[in-house]
C-alpha cells in the first residue's frame, strides 16, 4: 500500500513549509500575516467549492483508506493541501520580495 495523504503532507509538503519559514522568518512582517489571513480565506472560498463538486460529480475521487476523514466530499488532507501550497507560494514570495529590496541600487542623497 503506498503513502497515505497525511504521510504524504508529512514527508513532503512539511519539511518544504519549514524550511521556507525558516529562511523567511526573520522578514514575516505583522502585515506579512494579515495578507495570509486574507489569501488563506480567498483559497478556501474558491477551491472548496469546486473541489467538493468534482468530487461529487466524480471528475475526480479519494481512494477509501488514504485519508483521515472527510468535510463535505472532500478529506482533511485536501484541504490542509490548500493551506500548505497557499503558505508555501506566500513564504516564497516573501524570501523574492525580500531579496530584491536587498538587491536594487541605492539612490545617491542629494549634495548640498
Amino acid at each position: 500500500m503506498g503513502l497515505t495523504y497525511l504521510q504524504f503532507h508529512l514527508w513532503f509538503n512539511l519539511p518544504l513549509t519549514l524550511l521556507l519559514l525558516f529562511l523567511a522568518w526573520k522578514k514575516i512582517r505583522s502585515a506579512h500575516l494579515l495578507w495570509a489571513g486574507a489569501v488563506l480565506l480567498i483559497v478556501f472560498a474558491f477551491t472548496s467549492p469546486w473541489d467538493n463538486y468534482a468530487v461529487f460529480r466524480n471528475i475526480w475521487n479519494f481512494p477509501e483508506g488514504r485519508y483521515s476523514f472527510r468535510i463535505g466530499y472532500l478529506p482533511l488532507e485536501e484541504y490542509l493541501f490548500f493551506v500548505f501550497e497557499a503558505v508555501n507560494v506566500m513564504l516564497l514570495c516573501i524570501l523574492i520580495l525580500a531579496r530584491g529590496k536587498s538587491l536594487a541600487p541605492s539612490t545617491p542623497k542629494e549634495q548640498s
